[in-house]
């Protein structure tokens, strides 16, 4: 019992961090928080759902082809919607990206349509046995992708001109111009980034709890959530935010009761921005005198 709860919240979490990465990428080098960022996640699904179910597309091409989607879906919401933006009105910025949310969820709706959909998983086949552990295939797909996705992410960052520079433009943004670094191409590619790692999200989660118009809030949400938990603009906060608030929510569920599960988390988040307001992973800001 103990060990396929752990198992569910494994596999819920991953998908937790996939989210609370996007938040992070965006925040790191925009230095704002994009609350559409779970719509992006809802396309993915959604889109990966409305190929396969209604298209009959291949799976093989659906998944590229729903991430795809989502990649030109957030740089137009950059492009059109921020670009343009004074970079110090974080308030107008918030905003701007709640009113795209809206705006997405709209679109969604009257071109997709509002019925519940159930893609096929990824693959099929029986699930995996470690001893009385049983573990879906899908869940396999979650994990792996998520560990796939971060090893890529960190090479981008650490070994090419492209990661150097976002990261140059998080550290200091005027330097980072003194220096010839675009920052707008920085956010334009901090977004393509969260679209494509949204996507992913998306489309990994929708076999296993559908995929809806309605659903990005509330994944947005939560990957928020997980975001502040392990400290908002750092990647492994972001997966250890993740992954604690899905073994979290998965243990409530398990040992007392789904009813409670929300709640739990809720608890969690309020103790962390209580005590660690920077997160578990989060370096305090200086105090200015």
């Amino acid at each position: 019992m103990f060990q396929q709860v752990v198992i569910s919240g494994i596999t819920v979490g991953a998908i937790y961090a996939l989210i609370a990465i996007g938040f992070t990428i965006v925040f790191s080098t925009v230095r704002v928080v994009n609350f559409a960022h779970g719509e992006f996640v809802m396309v993915g699904g959604l889109l990966y759902a409305w190929l396969t179910i209604v298209q009959q597309i291949p799976l093989a091409l659906a998944i590229p082809l729903a991430i795809a989607a989502c990649v030109v879906v957030a740089w137009l919401s950059y492009e059109l919607c921020l670009a343009g933006m004074n970079k110090d009105n974080h308030i107008a910025q918030v905003m701007v990206t709640l009113g795209l949310g809206v705006t997405i969820k709209g679109l969604a709706q009257v071109f997709i349509g509002k019925d519940t959909q159930f893609p096929p998983s990824f693959s099929s086949g029986s699930p995996l046995m470690l001893g009385s552990m049983s573990i879906s295939q899908q869940s396999i797909w979650i994990v792996g992708s998520l560990a796939v996705l971060l090893g890529l992410l960190w090479a981008v960052m650490q070994k090419t001109r492209i990661g150097k520079g976002m990261r140059a433009v998080a550290i200091n943004h005027y330097a980072a111009v003194l220096m010839g670094i675009s920052p707008k191409r920085a956010a334009i590619i901090a977004f393509v980034f969260a679209g494509l790692i949204g996507g992913a999200a998306g489309a990994l989660l929708s076999p296993v709890a559908s995929a809806h118009y309605d659903n990005g809030m509330f994944l947005g949400i939560k990957g928020f959530a997980a975001a502040i938990l392990g400290g908002l603009g750092h990647p492994i906060g972001a997966l250890v935010g993740g992954l604690i608030l899905g073994l979290v929510e998965s243990l409530t569920a398990g040992y007392l009761s789904s009813a409670y599960k929300d709640a739990v988390s809720l608890v969690l988040l309020l103790a962390i921005l209580l005590f660690r307001p920077q997160g578990l992973l989060g370096r305090a800001l200086p105090n200015k005198l």
